[in-house]
C-alpha cells in the first residue's frame, strides 16, 4: 500500500494541468475534462471532484459506483462520470444545467484511500446571456454608490452567513456578512457594506461605494449554513466611463450639426441615475418609476429603499417593517397594469436626501426586476451673518391653507424647541438656550412664521426647523428648514508675541450704575468681568488669565475690546463679550483666536536641532527661564537642573543672553521620539513675563511594519499593519477561539505549563486543557490565569535592593517569577505573530526584527515595571540589546483614543436613545457618527463627521488634519482624510476626552488632553472590577441547586467554560438572551426531577426547547451593581476635570446595549458619547496607531 501511495505521488507530477472551459449559462451540458495514465490503485480506488471554495468541498466522488452523500448540494442531480471511469481512465465530469455560480477551478484527484493526488485542475467559466440574469444594471463611474438588489423569500430560522461574490476574481469574495472571517478581494476593501437589519429582514442587497471600471462582472449572492451554499440571485453589473472617447467625438459633431436630437438620445451617457431636486419648505417631491415589464398584483412586491436600504415604501410589509423616519410620509402609487410604482415622499427635509432604489421582485419565479433609482436632493434655504449682530430673520411663508387650530415649533439640529405656539396652549415650552432671545411671527391668515433670533452665536449655527401641523391629529401640513451659519471674526498671532488685541465695539447706550461686560472662554470661564460701578470683578476671574488680561475702563464710545498677554497655542479658541444690564444682553460678539506654533523639522540622524526662542521683553533682576516637553517636564533651565528629565540629560544647551532676550535651546542627536511641543517660559516669581512654543518633528527612517500586543486582564492579543505609513493599509488582528466555535480578537489571559515549568498552551487552548483535566493529574502542571496585575504592580524596591523581577507569582503552591511569566506569554504570542504573517498576503518572509513593536499598559509606566517589560521582550526575541528602541510602550486608554480620533474606518455604533426606543438595536452607522448629540447637533439618526456647528472655516491645529461634514447640505461633503484626524466639539478648545475601557473584568476610566502635535497627555485614571460573570454563575447555581451545579462544575469544567464564553457573548445584549444547556447538565439535573420544576421558582428564568431563556431585566439586573459604580465614578472624575467635551466607551462591554444606553441617559445631555463599530478592538488597533506615529506616545 504504501509502494502504490509513491507510485501515485510520482505520476502527480505528470499529470497535473490546469485547464480552461467557456460555457454559456443555459447551455446543456457542460464537461470538464479529466484524462489518467497512469496506476489505478488496486484497493479503494476513487475519483474525487472537488472546488476547495465551497462548503462542502465535494461536487462528485466515484468510487465503485457514485456515492453522494458528502455531495454539495449546489450540485444535486446534475453532476455525472462515465460508467467505466474507472477502467478506461477517463474522468472527465459532466455538469448539466451549469449556472453563473458554477464558475470556479475544479480539481480532479484520484486516491486509494491514503493519498491523494491531484490528476489535473480545470478553470470554469460560465458566462452570462442577457435571458438568463436576474437583472442587469448599468452606473457611471464615480457614483456615489450602486445597489445590487438580493432578497431572500422566506424566514432565516438559524444564523447564517451571506456572501457575495464574483467567479472572476481571486480572492472571489466581495462581500462576506455572519460568522466566519471574511477573505474579501482587496479592490472592494472599505467600499461595500449591508444593511445591519440583513439577516432579520432576509433583504441582503449590497451596496458598492464609488463604482470604477474594474467593477463591472457578475455578481453572485448566495447564503451558507451549516450543510449547504444556498444560490439566490445575480446581478451583471456594467461600470461606464462619465464621457467615453467616442461620446465626446460625436459631442464634437454634435455641436457643428447643433443636433439636438442626437444630444438628447447620448443623455443617458451623463445621468444614470434620475434627479429630484427640490427645496426645503414644499408640500411633497414625487419619486417617479415606471417600467414596461407586465405585472400581476398576487405575484409582484415592490420596495422602495434608502441609502442605507430601510424600508421606504412597499406594496407588501407589515407596520415595523416600514422605518419610522418614513411613517405617515409616504404614497406608493401601485398600478400594475401600466407599471407605475412612483413613490410621493411628504414634506421632504435635508435628511431625506439620498439614494433611492425601487425593486421589483417577481414573487412566483424569485426574478428581481429592472429596478430603479433616483436621486433625492433637498435644498435648504441658507441664511449667513456675522457674530455680534443685533438679530437675524429665519424666514417661513408656507403657500399651505391653514385654520387657526394650528401648532407651530420651531427646532433646532436636537429636536429641542427653539420657539413655538399652539392655538390653544399657546407658546410651547422653550430650551433654555433660546429664552429671551426670540420673536416669531404667528400670522395664519398670512401664513408667515418666520423667526428672529437675537444676538446669535457661532452655537446657534444649524439646521433649524418649522413645522406647522394640526393641533388634535399631529397631522404635518407644512415644513421647512432654514441653515443659519454665524460667522466668527478671527485673530491669528504667533506663540511667543507680547500681546494680542480681540475686537469688539458697539453702539450700546450704556448706564454708569449697572451695565456688565464680561468676556468668557469655551468652557465658560471668566476671562475678565467689568461692571462700570463697581470695576474690575478679580475675585470672579479664572486662574488661568490672571494678570494676563486689560480692558479700558471707559466704554464711551461703546470700546468693549480684550487684551490678552503672552498668548499661547492652549489660550486659541472662541471668546464670546457679553454687554448686559440686569440679566438682559444688550450685545454680543465672539472672536476665534487661533495661537500658531512655531514649527521645526529635522531628520532622524542629524547632529542637533535649534529651538528658537528670542523674546522682546525687557529683562532686568533675577528670572526663570524653563523649557518643558508636551507632559511638563523639565528638559532645560537656568536653574534646577537636578530637575530635569533623564531623558534630556547631556543632550541640551540653552543660551541666556538676558541682554538680547535669546534663550534658544539646542536639542542633540534628536529621535522620532523628541517630537512634540516645547514650551519655554520667562517668569519672575510667579509672573510670566513671556512664553513660546515650539513644536518638533523628527522624521524617522523608512517605517517598518507594527505588531501591536494587547496584555490584557482578562483576554490578550496581537495587531499588525504590514505597510508603511504613507500607503495606509488595513490592521489586521488574529481571530480566536474557533476550536470552540467562537470568532473573537483576544483569547484569555491564560497560560499553561508543564511540571518541569515548559510552556504548553495559552488562551483558550489552556483553559480548555487545564479544564479537561482530572483529579490529580492537574497537580502536575501550572497554570496562570488573569495575572497582569501581579506581572506590572511593582514596586520601588528599599535603598540598596535590587529590581524584583524574580518575585514569584504564585498559583496554589506553585510558583514562577514576574519575569518567566510575561517573557513566555510574550514569545507564545511572537511566534503565533509571525505564523499568522506567513499566510497573509502581504507577509512572506519576515522575522520579529523587522518590526516596532508596541506593548499597551493601564497606567504611567513606572521604570522598574518598563525594566521589567524590556528585558521580557529581549528574552522572548521581539528585540534585541541594541534594538531596544524598536519597543513602544503606549497606554491603552491613549491607543482606543487615538483609533477613535482617526476616526475608525467602521464608524461609531449610532443608537437612538430615547426612552421609547430603548428596544431598537444599534445601527453601524457612518465615521463619526456617534451614541448622542448635545445642543446644535444633528437630527436624531443624522449621520456627521465633523462634530461642529459654530465656524467651518476655522483652521485646523498644527500636525492635524480635520474631517469635515456639512450636515445641513449634503451635497457639500469634504472629507479630507490624514494620519491624524481629530474630532472637534462645537468648542475647539475642548480637548479633553474621557475614555472607559469597559473590559471584561475591569473597568478602566482615564482622562487624556490632546495636546499640540495631536500628542496625547494622561491627566486622571481610576479602575474597578465587575461582577457579572460572578453572578452568572449564581444564577445558574440558584436554578439547578447548589448540589447539582457544584458536581456538574466538577466534572465537566470545560462545558462550564462554554457557558462563561457564551454569557460573556450575550451580556451585550438588552433583551432576552438564551444560553444552550448542555446534554450533561441537562441529564445530570432530570436524575433529580423534572427539568422545567427547576425553573418554575426562579424569577426571570424559563426552559425551553433544550435551552436556559434569561429574561431582559434579569439580565439587567447582573450588572445594575457594576453600572451604578460606573456612574459614580464617571461623576467623580467629571467633576475633577474641567473642559472634558466626549464620554469614550471602547472594550469588549461597550458592545453592550444597556450599557451604551445607561452611560448616554447619564450623561448624553452634556457630554457626547462615542462608541466605535468594534469597542474590542479598539485598543488594539489604535496600539498600532500609536506605533505608525511614535510622536503621539507620551512617556516619560
Amino acid at each position: 500500500m504504501e509502494l502504490l501511495a509513491v507510485i501515485l505521488l510520482f505520476y502527480a507530477s505528470q499529470y497535473l494541468l490546469a485547464m480552461g472551459e467557456e460555457v454559456f449559462e443555459g447551455a446543456e451540458l457542460a464537461v470538464l475534462p479529466c484524462h489518467y495514465s497512469g496506476v489505478i490503485p488496486e484497493v479503494n480506488p476513487s475519483v474525487i471532484w472537488s472546488r476547495h471554495d465551497l462548503k462542502p468541498q465535494t461536487v462528485h466522488l466515484r468510487r465503485k459506483e457514485d456515492d453522494f452523500c458528502g455531495q454539495n448540494q449546489r450540485f444535486s442531480g446534475r453532476t455525472s462520470m462515465k460508467f467505466d471511469a474507472l477502467a478506461s481512465a477517463d474522468f472527465s465530469l459532466s455538469l448539466r444545467n451549469p449556472r453563473l455560480y458554477d464558475s470556479g477551478n475544479y480539481i480532479c484527484s484520484i486516491s486509494d484511500g491514503i493519498a491523494e493526488i491531484t490528476v489535473t485542475e480545470v478553470k470554469l467559466q460560465v458566462k452570462a446571456s442577457p435571458e438568463s440574469l436576474t437583472m442587469t444594471m448599468k452606473v457611471l463611474k464615480g457614483e456615489e454608490s450602486v445597489l445590487l438588489p438580493c432578497q431572500y423569500g422566506k424566514e432565516l430560522e438559524e444564523v447564517v452567513t451571506v456572501k457575495w461574490s464574483r467567479s472572476d476574481l481571486n480572492p472571489n469574495i466581495v462581500h462576506k456578512l455572519g460568522n466566519y472571517p471574511s477573505e474579501q478581494n482587496q479592490l472592494y476593501e472599505g467600499r461595500t457594506s449591508m444593511s445591519p437589519y440583513a439577516l432579520t429582514s432576509s433583504d441582503f442587497s449590497l451596496t458598492l461605494k464609488e463604482p470604477q471600471l474594474s467593477d463591472s462582472g457578475i455578481y453572485i449572492c448566495s447564503i451558507i449554513d451549516d450543510k449547504e451554499e444556498i444560490f439566490l440571485s445575480d446581478v451583471q453589473l456594467h461600470v461606464r466611463e462619465i464621457f467615453p472617447t467616442w461620446a465626446v467625438v460625436l459631442l464634437v459633431l454634435l455641436v457643428l450639426a447643433v443636433s439636438g436630437g442626437l444630444l438628447f438620445h447620448f443623455r443617458h451617457y451623463f445621468i444614470s441615475v434620475y434627479k429630484v431636486e427640490v427645496n426645503s419648505g414644499v408640500k411633497s417631491v414625487l419619486l417617479p418609476f415606471k417600467t414596461t415589464v407586465s405585472l400581476t398584483e398576487d405575484n409582484t412586491t415592490v420596495t422602495w429603499r434608502n441609502n442605507d436600504g430601510r424600508m421606504v415604501a412597499s406594496n407588501r410589509y407589515k407596520d415595523d417593517q416600514q422605518h419610522r423616519q418614513y411613517k405617515n410620509r409616504t404614497e406608493m402609487k401601485k398600478n400594475y397594469g401600466s407599471g407605475d410604482f412612483s413613490l410621493t415622499l411628504k414634506n421632504p427635509t435635508v435628511r431625506d436626501s439620498g439614494t433611492y432604489s425601487c425593486t421589483v421582485y417577481d414573487d412566483k419565479s424569485g426574478k428581481i426586476r429592472p429596478n430603479k433609482q433616483v436621486l433625492l436632493k433637498v435644498k435648504v434655504y441658507k441664511v449667513e451673518v456675522d457674530s455680534g449682530v443685533e438679530s437675524v430673520l429665519l424666514p417661513f411663508k408656507t403657500p399651505v391653507s391653514l385654520t387657526e387650530e394650528v401648532t407651530v415649533t420651531w427646532r433646532n439640529n436636537s429636536g429641542r424647541v427653539v420657539d413655538g405656539y399652539d392655538w390653544w396652549y399657546k407658546n410651547l415650552q422653550q430650551h433654555k438656550q433660546y429664552e429671551g432671545r426670540t420673536e416669531m411671527k404667528i400670522n395664519v391668515k398670512s401664513r408667515d412664521f418666520s423667526l428672529t433670533l437675537k444676538n446669535p452665536t457661532v452655537r446657534d449655527s444649524g439646521t433649524y426647523t418649522c413645522t406647522v401641523s394640526y393641533r388634535q391629529t399631529g397631522e404635518i401640513l407644512a415644513m421647512k428648514q432654514v441653515l443659519l451659519k454665524v460667522k466668527v471674526y478671527k485673530v491669528e498671532v504667533d506663540s511667543g508675541v507680547e500681546s494680542v488685541l480681540l475686537p469688539f465695539k458697539a453702539t450700546v447706550l450704556l448706564s454708569k450704575d449697572n451695565t456688565t461686560v464680561t468676556w468668557t472662554d469655551n468652557p465658560g470661564r471668566v476671562v475678565r468681568k467689568h461692571n462700570r460701578r463697581l470695576g474690575f470683578l478679580s475675585e470672579v476671574q479664572h486662574q488661568r488669565y490672571k494678570n494676563r488680561t486689560e480692558m479700558k475702563t471707559k466704554f464711551t464710545p461703546g470700546n468693549f475690546s480684550l487684551t490678552l498677554k503672552n498668548p499661547r497655542h492652549r489660550d486659541s479658541g472662541i471668546y464670546t463679550c457679553i454687554v448686559s444690564r440686569w440679566g438682559t444682553i444688550l450685545a454680543m460678539k465672539q472672536v476665534l483666536l487661533k495661537v500658531k506654533v512655531y514649527k521645526v523639522e529635522v531628520d532622524s540622524g542629524v547632529e542637533s536641532v535649534l529651538l528658537p526662542f528670542k523674546t522682546p521683553v525687557s529683562l532686568t533682576g533675577v528670572v526663570t527661564v524653563m523649557w518643558r516637553n508636551n507632559s511638563g517636564r523639565m528638559v532645560d533651565c537656568n536653574y534646577f537642573k537636578e530637575l530635569q528629565l533623564r531623558q534630556y540629560k547631556y543632550r541640551t544647551e540653552m543660551k541666556k543672553n538676558y541682554k538680547s532676550g535669546d534663550f534658544s535651546l539646542t536639542l542633540k542627536n534628536p529621535t522620532v521620539r523628541d517630537s512634540g511641543t516645547y514650551t519655554c517660559t520667562i517668569c519672575r516669581k510667579e509672573t510670566i513675563l513671556a512664553k513660546k512654543q515650539v513644536l518638533l518633528k523628527v522624521k524617522g527612517e523608512a517605517d517598518s511594519p507594527i505588531m501591536a500586543i494587547d496584555f490584557g486582564s482578562g483576554y490578550s492579543g496581537y495587531a499588525f499593519n504590514l505597510k508603511p505609513r504613507e500607503e495606509g493599509g488595513e490592521t489586521q488582528l488574529k481571530r480566536w477561539g474557533k476550536e470552540l466555535g467562537l470568532d473573537s480578537p483576544k483569547t484569555p489571559t491564560c497560560i499553561l505549563f508543564d511540571r518541569h515549568k515548559r510552556f504548553l498552551k495559552f488562551g483558550y487552548e489552556a483553559k480548555t486543557a487545564y479544564s479537561n483535566m482530572r483529579g490529580r493529574e492537574a497537580d502536575n502542571y501550572y497554570i496562570f490565569d488573569n495575572f497582569k496585575r501581579n506581572i506590572l504592580d511593582i514596586y520601588e524596591p528599599a535603598p540598596g535592593r535590587g529590581v524584583r523581577n524574580n518575585e514569584k507569582i504564585f498559583f496554589f503552591s506553585k510558583s514562577m517569577t514576574r519575569l518567566e511569566l510575561f517573557r513566555e506569554v510574550l514569545r507564545f504570542l511572537k511566534d503565533d505573530a509571525l505564523k499568522t504573517i506567513k499566510h497573509h498576503p502581504a507577509g512572506g518572509e519576515i522575522s520579529a526584527s523587522d518590526f516596532t513593536w508596541v506593548l499597551t499598559v493601564p497606567g504611567s509606566l513606572k521604570d522598574l515595571t518598563k525594566r521589567l517589560m524590556t528585558e521580557a521582550a529581549v528574552q522572548a526575541g521581539l528585540v534585541g540589546e541594541d534594538t531596544k528602541d524598536k519597543l513602544v510602550f503606549a497606554l491603552e486608554s491613549a491607543a482606543a483614543l487615538a483609533w477613535c480620533l482617526k476616526p475608525p474606518p467602521d464608524g461609531f455604533i449610532t443608537q437612538n436613545h430615547s426612552r421609547t426606543s430603548q428596544d431598537q438595536p444599534p445601527e453601524p452607522a457612518g465615521a463619526g457618527t456617534s451614541c448622542n448629540d448635545p445642543a446644535g447637533g444633528p437630527e436624531p439618526g443624522e449621520t456627521r463627521v465633523l462634530l461642529e456647528t459654530q465656524n467651518q472655516d476655522q483652521v485646523a491645529e498644527p500636525g492635524e488634519t480635520r474631517v469635515l461634514l456639512e450636515t445641513q447640505n449634503q451635497d457639500q461633503v469634504h472629507c479630507k482624510m490624514g494620519t491624524k484626524i481629530l474630532l472637534e466639539t462645537r468648542n475647539p478648545d475642548r480637548k479633553r476626552y474621557l475614555v472607559v475601557d469597559c473590559g471584561d473584568q475591569i473597568y478602566r476610566i482615564t482622562v487624556h488632553e490632546v495636546l499640540e502635535g495631536g500628542a496625547l497627555k494622561m491627566l486622571d485614571k481610576d479602575f474597578r472590577r465587575y461582577l457579572g460573570e460572578k453572578k452568572i454563575k449564581e444564577f445558574l447555581r440558584e436554578i439547578f441547586s447548589h448540589g447539582v451545579w457544584r458536581e456538574y462544575e466538577e466534572n465537566f469544567p470545560s462545558e462550564v467554560l462554554k457557558i462563561m464564553f457564551e454569557f460573556i457573548h450575550l451580556q451585550h445584549l438588552d433583551e432576552d438572551v438564551q444560553i444552550s444547556c448542555p446534554d450533561t447538565l441537562r441529564e445530570r439535573a432530570q436524575r433529580e426531577k423534572d427539568i422545567e420544576t427547576f425553573f418554575a421558582s426562579v424569577e426571570g428564568a424559563s426552559w425551553e426547547d433544550g435551552v436556559i431563556k434569561i429574561s431582559r431585566d434579569k439580565l439587567r439586573s447582573f450588572f445594575d451593581d457594576s453600572l451604578q459604580r460606573i456612574t459614580e465614578r464617571l461623576r467623580d472624575v467629571l467633576n475633577k476635570n474641567s473642559n472634558i467635551g466626549f464620554i469614550v466607551l471602547v472594550g469588549g462591554l461597550a458592545e453592550s446595549q444597556m450599557l451604551r444606553q445607561f452611560i448616554t441617559d447619564q450623561f448624553g445631555h452634556q457630554y457626547k458619547v462615542l462608541c466605535p463599530l468594534r469597542p474590542q478592538e479598539a485598543v488594539l488597533k489604535g496600539a498600532v496607531e500609536l506605533g505608525r506615529n511614535p510622536e503621539l506616545v507620551q512617556f516619560d
